[in-house]
């Protein structure tokens, strides 16, 4: 049975709860439509977001073999041609990067990108933030976490989502971002005030049901009964008026109207989008239900299904153009582990015996095969123009919090498909590490793996912006070209020479078309 939602159903609820006025401590008594032109400038992004890490650079990457190297800032660095390998059905660039055959398909290897050699230079610890920016968001486990902990940034999705230059045309745009999660440990972070840019660096929290997201992604044709002034058109003059004059309203209650005018604005501008997807059917499954479950946390099968079901939102949303970002924070384990699995995996996958390491490897496989090639296929199916493809015109970037070392953040991993709409060359292993400077070499209770240093992670996420069509001019660290605050850790230095953050606001070598 097919349903039809009025978009300001959709929207009321929203509307009434945000319509409140905030808490003012001053005041109180003293004492779907169709998919863009191919390669056009208004590609899509997802950032998929997976917890630990701590993947041998064997399972995690491909093998050394024969390709391209050059000279670039004081290193050689390599690149190589993926190359897909079939047995039994199953296809495998690496243990990590496998899956079924007729999904990982040679062509669909030929839109990736496996990136090696990306580094925090600081002891980060654990941390949601260092994915897409904001170095703040880390658990300050060591002087160097703490320190970061001082200069919160506004994350990459956000700094897209409120720039003219990724959106120029709102019009037929309901959710500037979609964020995904379930849990606390957020990712996307911006200004309290983010269309202003004024205000605190706060979280921006995300949601667990598909069928909550997609209605608000979904845009049925207008009622014709609906048409009327939003109150919200009532109520932000009287705010307004309140915000200019009042007198005893303390500078902080002033930000806190500003915050909730802008909140406001941005309602006002969703219920005005006009743009139909047309008789679109309502889904019948809900990730949220999966959640329900007190087996979730260790039921892999469940965790499939919760985050495909959010895939097929995102797709539709991508189709539909009602939103082009989506940021997926994924806490689960992909196992059926029942114990502490920080401790009890995490925290082994360095020791010589492997069992944890095998342990976390199958894990990240399987979010790799079952999340992040489950989107991009799905994302592939669909034809825009010609031989192009909506993945074709996205961007998806998965990101781990480590990198061979749980809390270490040296060569974090980086998979992407798509090529931005045609901006960036894809289906390479690229690989920036330094192999005459190594960070890590090993022997902390026998481990072997050794760890070489790369280049700077901030330089990787000014190109991606770059490549989401957001100049350098709206977001590049004046002092780096680089993306958010340099620095370089306790001990560090001596593993970075000056050269190796000389070109942090070029794109990296072979990652242009």
């Amino acid at each position: 049975m097919k349903r039809l939602l009025s978009r300001r159903n959709v929207l009321r609820g929203a509307a009434g709860f945000a319509l409140g006025l905030p808490f003012l401590p001053s005041l109180q008594p003293k004492s779907a439509r169709a998919g863009d032109p191919p390669f056009a400038k208004n590609p899509r992004f997802v950032a998929l977001a997976t917890h630990h890490g701590g993947i041998w650079g064997a399972n995690m990457f491909p093998g050394d073999g024969a390709g391209d190297s050059m000279s670039y800032v004081g290193r050689t660095i390599r690149r190589r041609d993926l190359e897909l390998s079939l047995a039994g059905g199953k296809a495998s660039v690496c243990p990590v990067i496998s899956g079924s055959a007729d999904k990982l398909t040679a062509a669909l290897v030929k839109k990736l990108n496996v990136i090696r050699g990306l580094d925090h230079p600081f002891y980060i610890g654990h941390h949601t933030g260092g994915h897409l920016g904001n170095l703040a968001r880390n658990d300050a486990n060591g002087s160097d976490g703490a320190y970061m902990q001082a200069f919160p940034t506004p994350t990459i999705d956000q700094v897209m989502a409120w720039s003219g230059s990724f959106y120029p045309d709102l019009s037929g745009v309901l959710k500037r971002s979609m964020i995904i999660e379930h849990g606390h440990n957020h990712i996307s972070w911006n200004w309290s005030s983010p269309d202003s840019k004024t205000g605190t660096i706060e979280e921006v929290g995300g949601i667990d049901s598909s069928l909550a997201l997609f209605n608000e992604i979904f845009v049925p044709e207008e009622d014709p009964q609906e048409k009327r002034p939003p109150i919200v058109d009532r109520v932000l003059e009287d705010y307004k008026r309140l915000r200019n004059g009042d007198r005893r309203l303390s500078g902080a209650d002033k930000q806190r109207l500003d915050d909730h005018l802008e909140r406001l604005d941005e309602l006002e501008r969703r219920l005005k989008v006009s743009v139909s997807c047309g008789d679109v059917q309502v889904p019948t499954q809900d990730s949220a239900q999966e959640l329900g479950s007190s087996s979730y946390g260790i039921d892999p099968a469940a965790q499939r299904r919760f985050w495909q079901l959010m895939n097929d939102v995102i797709v539709a949303a991508f189709t539909c153009g009602t939103s082009r970002i989506a940021t997926l924070n994924c806490g689960d384990i992909f196992d059926t582990f029942d114990g502490d699995w920080h401790q009890g995996i995490a925290h082994q996958c360095h020791r010589p015996d492997g069992a944890a390491q095998v342990t976390m490897s199958a894990a990240h496989q399987m979010f790799f095969e079952e999340v992040f090639l489950d989107l991009a296929s799905k994302l592939d199916a669909i034809e825009e123009a010609d031989g192009v493809t909506l993945l074709d015109n996205t961007l998806v970037h998965w990101t781990q919090e480590s990198g061979a070392y749980t809390h270490d953040s040296i060569s974090q991993p980086v998979i992407t498909a798509g090529s931005a709409a045609g901006v960036l060359r894809t289906g390479s292993y690229l690989d920036y590490r330094n192999l005459q400077k190594v960070v890590n070499g090993g022997g902390y209770e026998g481990a072997e793996e050794i760890t070489h240093a790369g280049l700077p992670y901030s330089q990787w996420l000014g190109n991606v912006l770059t490549a989401m069509g957001v100049p350098a001019s709206e977001w590049a660290n004046p002092e780096t070209g680089g993306y958010g605050p340099h620095y370089i850790g306790e001990g560090m230095g001596q593993h970075y020479e000056d050269a190796t953050f000389s070109k942090m606001g070029e794109m990296l070598p072979w990652l242009e078309v």
